[in-house]
């Protein structure tokens, strides 16, 4: 999911290296935009608990295959 991780500050940082998640209101070019993240894991596969569909600008809800 994370192409790279540094340290600012004393905390870790990452950022996502895709999104697969086109149809994300945070989504620009397959390029996450969001301030930050959740993330959950549902068996081994990750989960995008930050998806937001465009048409829902609102709704927060789970994506499978959202960010990589």
């Amino acid at each position: 999911m994370n192409d790279r991780q540094g340290m600012q500050g004393g905390e870790q940082m990452s950022v996502v290296s895709r999104c697969g998640a086109t149809n994300c209101r945070y989504n620009e070019n397959e390029q996450c935009m969001a301030g930050q993240i959740e993330v959950a894991f549902n068996g081994q596969m990750a989960q995008c608990m930050t998806f937001s569909p465009e048409d829902q600008m609102g709704d927060t809800q789970t994506m499978g295959e959202g960010a990589r």
